[in-house]
């Protein structure tokens, strides 16, 4: 009886383990790649991303209260803010109601896309400045 518990204990605890370790908090600087997608992979095939997503882009235009646009970093440093007006250029509207990033900053979005009435929609859940690469 008394290994039982002992072995329902260790299990328990590398469970507990396992979780905690899987939900770390997102620093304000994350690291440059930590596991995100990028703009213009998930502009190519946005279904393929459903539900809880994290990309890396360049913020390129702000509308405040609502969110902001990203551009994918390749293209920002080729052609900077200019691209987001080429009709070829990938870019994903974040929905965001917390204070905006600044303009040409390389974020981290953590969030959920979705479908909606009107289209996909991505919604931040969380905005983080990348670290320089």
């Amino acid at each position: 009886m008394k290994k039982e518990i002992l072995r329902l204990a260790m299990m328990a605890i590398g469970i507990l383990a396992t979780c905690a370790n899987a939900q770390q908090a997102i620093d304000s600087t994350s690291p440059p790649s930590s596991g995100a997608t990028t703009v213009n992979d998930l502009a190519a095939k946005p279904s393929a991303y459903l539900g809880q997503v994290a990309v890396i882009g360049v913020v390129a235009a702000i509308k405040a209260g609502q969110g902001f646009t990203l551009v994918d970093k390749r293209e920002y440093a080729a052609c900077g803010l200019s691209c987001l007006n080429e009709p070829d250029t990938r870019k994903i509207p974040v929905r965001w109601h917390g204070d905006p990033p600044k303009l040409e900053q390389i974020v981290r979005i953590t969030g959920v896309l979705e479908k909606s009435d009107q289209g996909l929609v991505f919604s931040a859940k969380n905005v983080a400045e990348v670290a320089k690469e």
